[in-house]
């Protein structure tokens, strides 16, 4: 019943952005034709840049795990990476988990670890993507002000919330660093409760290493510098003139709706990006009817973005002898992360 739920939570998500992208277009048929007259070089260009992004993804959590195991095969990283974004296709999106626990298995480690370093990719990403938001709003955003009383609406709110995601993330570095760093704490945990603690903490041991901590830093504000060049590809495909300072704007805002929990973001990402071209670059869209054109620009960019790598990602799951049907069985959080936690997978 709780997988039923979760499905009908996702559903009902995505009929509702669904209807809300499909009142906002006056004209379908126009947002069809603009979507596939996306010129083909820039196109595959953004695709490139796909590609890169889950180079370096699969990087980053390498150099996380160092803490975990020093040596961890490249290419179990870059499937398990690809997997990851197959299975957040499917609610209730758990490809973090599935993919750190085959990790886990293939590396012969713990899950738990493995679970924790790619909760802290998380992290690092939404922390990279306020900063590089902040540094928009300091430094572009008055290049680009609002066309219309609502996108000033748009842009008081992303303000709002960028301050206080700003210091939430400090907040939780700061507690996470003292976790890491007084171990005195921890002996007070029943010891059941506390070997999985420990093993989950490792996960973080990464914060504690210069060199790590570093690379990952860096790692983190390249990969969003190579998603806004993909995004930046994608719209000048059908925008010549658009600026790069624009695509930033737009990739950190479509990250809050790929973050909502529809199958791959679907609908999540069309929304903002019709919200942000509409709102603030309606002089590079057509003057007579920019919400289609908006919509048919949004709907191509997703695809390309995210068409291909579900497809190679498809490939790796079943490589794992696994199906989307199986996924679930391998979450079983009591049995599997917990038998993994405690021994080494033969």
């Amino acid at each position: 019943m709780k997988k039923v739920g979760q499905f009908g939570i996702s559903l009902g998500l995505t009929l509702l952005i669904g209807f809300i992208v499909y009142r906002g277009v006056p004209d379908w048929g126009h947002a069809w034709r603009v979507m596939v007259q996306g010129r083909p070089l820039l196109m595959l260009s953004g695709l490139v840049f796909v590609m890169v992004h889950m180079v370096l993804r699969a990087l980053r959590w390498g150099v996380l795990l160092k803490p975990v195991k020093r040596k961890i095969a490249y290419k179990n990283l870059f499937s398990l990476t690809l997997v990851k974004y197959v299975v957040n296709v499917v609610p209730p999106r758990t490809g973090e988990v599935v993919a750190s626990i085959l990790l886990a298995r293939k590396e012969q480690t713990s899950a738990t670890s493995v679970i924790a370093a790619s909760l802290l990719e998380r992290i690092l990403d939404t922390g990279t993507v306020v900063v590089l938001f902040g540094l928009y709003l300091f430094s572009f955003s008055h290049w680009y002000p609002p066309d219309s009383q609502r996108g000033r609406e748009i842009m008081r709110a992303v303000q709002s919330f960028s301050i206080k995601g700003f210091i939430g993330l400090c907040v939780l570095f700061a507690i996470l660093a003292l976790l890491l760093r007084n171990n005195n704490w921890i002996e007070r945990v029943p010891c059941r409760i506390r070997k999985i603690l420990q093993s989950f903490l490792e996960g973080f041991r990464a914060l504690q290493q210069g060199g790590a901590l570093v690379k990952s830093l860096a790692l983190s504000l390249a990969i969003w510098l190579v998603i806004t060049c993909q995004v930046w590809m994608m719209l000048r495909a059908y925008l010549e003139t658009f600026p790069f300072t624009g695509a930033l704007f737009l990739m950190c805002i479509t990250v809050v709706g790929v973050a909502i929990p529809t199958p791959g973001g679907v609908g999540g990402f069309q929304f903002f990006m019709n919200m942000g071209l509409v709102n603030f670059f309606t002089h590079y869209l057509s003057a007579t009817d920019p919400s289609s054109q908006a919509a048919g620009i949004s709907n191509g960019c997703y695809l390309v973005s995210m068409v291909p790598v579900i497809l190679v990602g498809l490939v790796f799951l079943y490589r794992e002898g696994l199906s989307l049907g199986r996924i679930s069985q391998l979450t079983k959080h009591e049995k599997a992360a917990g038998e993994l936690t405690h021994k080494p997978a033969s």
